[in-house]
């Protein structure tokens, strides 16, 4: 039954467009809307508030991220977990890629459900709330303690599933292109391939540079409260 499943032509091709439509694009418009870090902390915090306000914002979020997000990320495990990936045997880029982009997926997930949890839980989710955590770290309530992974690095984990989240979308736009029929030679094929690559760096220098940013405007917030607060408890 989960072969069928997996096999069927209509849930393929609505998991290979939802990558693109709307999550593609929310990704593209969410690195960007990031990026408004760089600009100054009034320019994040305008826009982070204006979002958070639009009307209906509840539908929004269902309609074009949570239920697009939940289809494409439990369709994705199940062919993961009943495909039979051959990079071992064979060291073709097309076999490494399908085995990097299964695993991308997996750790978009991770961070996708951490990303959701903090933007629905955190009320002052503000641009000095994101720096001070970019440059600390989060311990997760109720697991072990291990180190590196329990606390482990804000920064980190954001820079990982940058990466991650990048390469997905754009080595899938390869596979929605060949799914899709649109590109069926060679050539356009290595042309779509070549635009995925151009895609991921851009995306990449965007996010990194705005990771890097925060992290180190948090890290000077952290420092300085520090300090306030030993000279405080020295003057007592």
């Amino acid at each position: 039954m989960l072969k069928n499943i997996q096999d069927n032509f209509y849930l393929r091709r609505l998991h290979s467009l939802s990558g693109i439509l709307p999550i593609g694009g929310f990704l593209m418009f969410h690195l960007f809307a990031n990026s408004t870090a760089l600009v100054s902390p009034a320019s994040y915090n305008t826009l982070i508030n204006f979002l958070r306000g639009l009307p209906f914002v509840e539908f929004i979020e269902w309609g074009v991220l949570f239920i697009p997000i939940g289809f494409h990320a439990i369709y994705g495990v199940l062919i993961y977990t009943t495909a039979r990936p051959n990079h071992l045997q064979y060291t073709h880029l097309e076999n490494w890629r399908y085995i990097i982009q299964r695993a991308s997926g997996i750790i978009a997930m991770f961070y996708i459900a951490y990303h959701i949890w903090q933007f629905k839980l955190v009320h002052e989710l503000d641009f000095d709330y994101i720096a001070k955590t970019l440059a600390g770290t989060q311990t997760i309530p109720g697991l072990p303690l291990v180190p590196l992974l329990n606390p482990f690095s804000v920064y980190w984990f954001y820079i990982i599933s940058l990466i991650a989240i990048n390469y997905h979308f754009a080595n899938g736009l390869f596979g929605f292109c060949i799914t899709w029929g649109i590109t069926i030679g060679p050539r356009s094929q290595k042309a779509v391939s070549l635009l995925g690559v151009a895609i991921f760096f851009v995306l990449t220098a965007m996010g990194v540079l705005t990771v890097n940013h925060l992290a180190e405007i948090g890290a000077g917030m952290s420092g300085l409260e520090n300090l306030t607060q030993t000279a405080s408890t020295t003057s007592h």
